[in-house]
């Protein structure tokens, strides 16, 4: 095995022996293994261990069986300890998805702090066939059916070219010593279910399943690169990137067979599930305005394309300000100049300026976002006007009403920064004193 070890580390890891490696050893017999061949084959190496707090003793017993490990290798052992329940309760993800984050993130850092140049984990290729069908009972992709990839930037999985049962017969061979996670029966868990009920009855009508689903798995892994070439080529053509949004034009993305996969491939970086791709697409059939929401981006089927954003939370947040201040920063880059009108004062047109007449000003102004209900009266307007519908008359797309700010006085809209002044706070030919206020982005 440990030849065929220093040839997938070389030739689909694309690894260096000479590099320094951080392993990812939890005390089962995959790590365990993993270990000793880099011991074996004269490899640089630390150890990292998690200590979840999740069996009780059991994790105890874990942290000192891989503390030991680490000493009869002579090599620096490194633990952290988590409170993975609490953390999940916080997140609001399961336990299983908490652990995840919370090793990778700290092996991560860990590996930075030691300059390793990697960091192995265990994986072995019956974890290739439970991701696949776990991904598969999701609903997934194509990347989704190629399994576990050996490389994932600093992270690599020296070990999936061996099945469990060869590593177990190997450990057994070289009379290592594991240690057995309990949980690892629990059918409770999905993975657990599908290594002990799910993979066993495939078995039975084809002994040669793992063979077969682990072959099938690497041609996906060849078709999800031409997938990458493909999408590349439709980007180009249908694709618009602009600093603050992304915008996908829909009727040339319309000309491609199989719009539905290719638009999964340029949404799925946002958070957008392949569930969602149907709906989305249906939308293309409806007015504008329609709202796609994922974790982090907000998708919004305009006139003629799909605008992405980054996805904000409305603020809260309230910003007074005093007659003294020049400048803000946060949340809006605005400056505050007070002056006396002079014969050659020429009121400026751009909207991202608000020249008001500072005698109808009273200090300290409000800029906060608008909400429903707001009203004001836009200049050259008689009568009031609810800032929703001037927004809807102005053509501004939903994602940027969501971003749209209001500065108050007195308890009066004075401007819907960067879109209008209130009529009532004008320049008028009695005015004397300037607020000039201008926006930046």
């Amino acid at each position: 095995m440990q030849q065929e070890f220093l040839k997938y580390l070389n030739e689909t890891c694309h690894c260096r022996p000479d590099r320094k490696y951080l392993l990812a050893v939890s005390g089962g017999v995959d790590s365990v293994v993993m270990t000793f061949l880099y011991h074996l084959s004269g490899i640089e190496f630390s150890i990292a261990h998690c200590n979840f707090h999740l069996r009780g003793e059991e994790s105890e017993e874990d942290r000192n069986f891989v503390e030991q490990l680490a000493r009869s290798y002579h090599r620096p052992f490194y633990l952290n300890d988590f409170d993975t329940k609490t953390y999940a309760e916080e997140q609001g993800v399961s336990i299983q998805m908490a652990a995840r984050h919370l090793r990778y993130t700290w092996f991560n850092e860990l590996a930075g702090k030691l300059a390793c140049d990697y960091i192995a984990t265990g994986h072995n290729r019956n974890d290739i066939v439970e991701t696949v069908l776990l991904n598969l009972a999701r609903g997934t992709g194509i990347r989704g059916l190629s399994g576990i990839s050996p490389v994932h930037g600093k992270i690599i999985r020296p070990l999936l070219f061996a099945s469990r049962e060869s590593i177990a017969q190997f450990a057994r061979e070289n009379n290592l010593q594991w240690r057995e996670d309990s949980s690892n029966a629990e059918t409770k868990y999905h993975r657990n279910y599908i290594r002990h009920t799910i993979i066993p009855a495939f078995q039975k009508i084809n002994p040669a399943f793992l063979k077969n689903a682990i072959e099938t798995s690497g041609r996906l892994e060849h078709t999800e690169r031409l997938l990458d070439w493909m999408v590349d080529l439709v980007k180009k053509e249908v694709w618009t990137e602009l600093p603050d949004r992304c915008l996908i034009h829909i009727e040339k993305l319309k000309e491609y067979p199989s719009n539905d996969i290719l638009l999964f491939e340029l949404l799925r970086e946002f958070g957008v599930s392949q569930l969602s791709i149907e709906s989305i697409l249906t939308a293309f059939g409806s007015n504008p305005g329609k709202q796609f929401l994922t974790r982090t981006h907000c998708i919004t089927r305009d006139r003629s394309t799909l605008i992405i954003t980054r996805r904000a939370l409305r603020e809260e947040a309230e910003v007074l300000i005093d007659q003294e201040t020049v400048q803000i920063n946060y949340p809006l880059h605005l400056t505050f100049t007070l002056s006396g009108i002079t014969p050659d004062f020429t009121i400026p047109t751009e909207r991202h300026f608000a020249a008001l007449d500072a005698d109808t000003i009273s200090f300290p102004l409000l800029l906060r976002c608008w909400k429903e209900g707001d009203k004001f009266h836009p200049l050259g307007m008689e009568g009031s006007k609810k800032i929703s519908d001037f927004l809807i008359n102005n053509k501004i797309a939903r994602p940027d009403k969501n971003r749209i700010w209001v500065l108050e006085t007195g308890g009066r809209i004075a401007w819907v920064v960067n879109y209008r002044i209130d009529d009532r706070f004008r320049i008028k030919s009695e005015t004397r004193k300037i607020l000039l206020i201008a926006f930046k982005e």
